[in-house]
Order: C-alpha cells, then structure tokens, then sequence
C-alpha cells in the first residue's frame, strides 16, 4: 500500500490526530491482520507512526499481528518538521509453507538514496518495498529509480505509489501524484505495472532470479567496503573542519 495509506499525505496540521501506537490495538491494525489471516498473507502498509515522537513508517503485519517497523530515515520536504527520522535499516525474514525471504523497506523519497537499499541488500534483501506518495512532477525520477534500485542490487523491488490529487492543509497547493505502482525484477525490468488509476497488481516471483542475477552482475560480492569506509570518513572529517 502506498506511503500513509490511512490518512492522507496532505494532513500537515492533522498528524497527531491520524497518528497510531503501532504496538497497541487498533481498528487499522485489526482489519490488516484480519486480511493477512484471510489470504494467508504479508501486508505492508505506512502510517503515522505515534511513539515520543511522530515518525513516518512502514510496517508488516501477518495473520499474528506486527511482524516488524521502520522508521523512514531521508524526509522530504516539509516532513523534516512533520515527522521525526529513523536511524535503522532493519531485515525482516518471512516465512511461508516451504520458503523463507528476507524483506527490507524504504519510503518514497529514499527510493532515490542508493545506499539505504545497498544496505538492505548487503543484509541479504530479496525484495525491497518502497510504500511512496511520489509526486507527478518527477514521474521519471520514480520511473528510473526503482528500476535502478532493482537493478544494481539484484532484487525485486515492490514500489506502491498514491494517485489522484490532494490539497495541502497549510498553503492550499494541490499535490497530484504520479501513481504508477509496479513490480521490478532483479535485472530492473518491469514485470506489471498500473498507471495512474487505483489498483493493485498481481504476480509471481522466482526467487531464484535473485541469485541468479547477483551472479551474472556481482555488484554486491565486488563492492570495496573498507573502501568505501575509508572515503566515507575522509569527507566527514573534511566537512567538520
């Protein structure tokens, strides 16, 4: 489902009131779980997540309930005063009749942040979700970032996006949403997609392709990570001074 599915992303002056302990019960939580137990399925979905602060997040329910969060890291725009930022990038293993696979989840803006889905693949990601309220003006953004995302790290990424338009709450501006929600194999095509319309997608995946293609593109197995540690800590050191 797509970023803040049970609310709206234009309720700037509303997120407390749309906000929810994902740890304590509620409605939204029960008729997910309902779902999930119905369909014998995993669903992730993104809410105003309501701790000591506000923090925009993804989560994964199953028929038991809360699987496992993350916080969003890289904020957009006004979400930097909306919302508070995560700090983690966790992996969440589920688990099905005779296979198991590792998930990770970015949010919308972070679909252009290359590193937090390296993260997630370098932690043995197969699937990667990006629950999006991506705007229309920078559809080819959207478009080429996630098949970018698939791509390099040899993954199937499952990128939900809003459609239609909604106004802001603060400066009436009216935001429209590219929509466009699709599935991304690990090669970077895409295998379906829906355009600007409401909807949902159906297909089946092969696990295998994962590994396939990491072996055919070693992008992960070739990565120079004390290298890229080493760099990393030279900029920072730069910057301070």
């Amino acid at each position: 489902m797509p970023e803040l599915y049970d609310s709206a992303y234009c309720v700037e002056d509303q997120d407390e009131k749309f906000s929810l302990n994902l740890h304590q019960a509620h409605p939204n939580l029960d008729a997910l779980q309902k779902l999930a137990k119905n369909y014998q399925a995993y669903i992730v979905a993104c809410s105003i997540e309501k701790d000591t602060q506000l923090y925009d997040s993804a989560y994964i329910i199953s028929h038991k309930g809360l699987l496992g969060v993350y916080r969003k890291i890289y904020l957009w725009g006004n979400e930097k005063e909306r919302f508070a930022r995560g700090d983690k990038y966790p992996i969440f293993e589920l688990e099905f009749e005779n296979f198991k696979l590792k998930l990770g989840l970015q949010i919308c803006y972070e679909i252009g942040f290359s590193e937090g889905s390296r993260f997630l693949a370098l932690q043995g990601a197969e699937i990667i979700c990006f629950p999006s309220a991506f705007g229309k003006a920078r559809t080819y953004v959207w478009d080429l970032a996630s098949r970018s995302r698939a791509l390099e790290n040899g993954v199937f990424v499952l990128a939900a996006n809003r459609s239609g338009s909604e106004i802001s709450k603060i400066n009436n501006e009216t935001l429209t949403f590219a929509g466009k929600s699709k599935i991304i194999n690990p090669k970077g095509e895409i295998i379906k997609e829906i355009l600007e319309e409401e909807g949902f997608i159906i297909a089946e995946l092969d696990l295998e392709e994962v590994q396939i293609q990491r072996k055919n593109l070693p992008y992960l197995k070739d990565l120079n990570l004390k290298l890229n540690q080493e760099i990393l800590t030279n900029i920072h050191l730069n910057t301070k001074e």
